[in-house]
């Protein structure tokens, strides 16, 4: 495996003493800025890489490995180990995967000459709709199972109220709906659906609806924080802490959303490993098509480990507990998919593909590849 760069120690703060000062002085401001030194390399923030940055990934330089072992798209056939489905195309683009019971939720955009949005079961000979293809965007959570898809669509161009759908994907059967003002879609389970309302950030709230069972339709708020991702197999939630603009975040457990295990303003968990022992890092906001950084971080704690940097895609996914894939694209148009490991080494999980490189300000275009959401347990 290619390694991406050493781990980093930290920053020499700068000394700008002049030599016309007396002597006293000088030494006392160099015993000074050790201390602080000293003090800060005891202290590592969330995100600190504590190294050197690496260099950017280079996908067509990188030594040959296997093919990806959780499903992904290529060219409109999906691959899931040796099996080969069919997910047509026709005028669209194919933008995100899930793997779940029975076969395969995938999401399309811009299709038509509408630009519209598709959501679909597809499995080995058939495929179904599941929702009416629209211009606004759908979100999609899937249960830890597989068993179980919500559903989000815009109600109405204010943006305002959101109808929630939760569906078998194998069969279309509708288990609950159930129509939401101001809130965003974040995770599913087999009896219930988390969402994160926002409320304009008056009245921010995270809260359960329970869509079947002894307590069906029955709504329970847990938090005064809106929920933006969440884990429930490894029981943690990232919530909004900031008002609007910014991009300020808590870690914290699920089951008690007001312990917190760690805060950031630059660093957003995406993604924890099927152990829970790391998590996925990347910006809590960056302005363009893709990242520039992906970061293994402790799962509990937020602390850095490694990072790889280079034009690499907004979606990174767990392979196993100890790799993840994600995409990269070059300084040059070479474009792939990618592994690399809890140290930042990295090989090469594709063929590669020449594509041109965007506008700078757009930063990175994809190679034909998409690689599926870990909705169901990693095996």
């Amino acid at each position: 495996m290619h390694r991406t760069g050493s781990l980093p120690r930290g920053r020499s703060p700068h000394r700008s003493a002049a030599r016309s000062r007396p002597v006293a002085r000088v030494v006392r401001t160099a015993l000074l800025l050790l201390v602080l030194l000293v003090t800060s390399l005891g202290t590592v923030s969330v995100g600190a890489a504590p190294g050197a940055v690496p260099s950017p990934l280079d996908p067509g330089a990188l030594p040959r490995g296997p093919d990806p072992a959780l499903a992904h798209l290529v060219h409109g056939w999906i691959r899931d180990g040796d099996q080969r489905v069919r997910a047509p195309l026709g005028r669209a683009t194919h933008q995100s995967l899930w793997a779940v019971d029975g076969g395969y939720v995938v999401r399309d955009v811009d299709v038509g000459v509408h630009h519209r949005v598709r959501v679909r079961f597809v499995a080995a000979g058939s495929e179904r709709s599941l929702v009416t293809p629209t211009q606004r965007w759908v979100g999609v959570a899937v249960s830890p199972d597989g068993r179980q898809v919500a559903l989000q669509e815009e109600v109405g161009g204010t943006g305002v109220r959101s109808r929630v759908t939760v569906v078998r994907p194998a069969t279309g059967r509708v288990l609950a709906r159930r129509t939401f003002r101001l809130a965003s879609l974040v995770a599913v389970t087999r009896d219930r659906v988390l969402l994160g309302r926002r409320t304009h950030w008056r009245d921010p709230a995270t809260v359960w609806w329970t869509y079947r069972g002894p307590d069906r339709d029955r709504m329970r708020r847990i938090h005064d924080q809106a929920a933006v991702r969440a884990d429930v197999v490894h029981d943690r939630v990232v919530l909004s802490t900031s008002p609007p603009g910014e991009f300020c975040l808590r870690v914290a457990a699920l089951s008690r959303p007001a312990h917190t295990l760690w805060r950031s303003c630059r660093l957003a968990p995406h993604q924890w490993s099927p152990d829970g022992t790391h998590v996925l890092l990347t910006h809590t906001y960056f302005d363009a098509a893709g990242t520039d950084t992906w970061w293994v971080a402790d799962g509990r704690t937020g602390r850095v480990v490694a990072e790889v940097s280079g034009r690499l895609d907004w979606h990174a996914v767990w392979e196993d507990d100890s790799h993840f894939l994600t995409l990269a694209q070059s300084s040059t148009g070479t474009a792939a998919a990618v592994r690399c490991d809890l140290t930042g080494a990295c090989e090469r999980a594709s063929r590669t593909w020449d594509v041109p490189l965007p506008d700078p300000s757009v930063y990175y275009a994809p190679p034909p590849v998409v690689l599926a959401q870990a909705s169901m347990p990693v095996k």
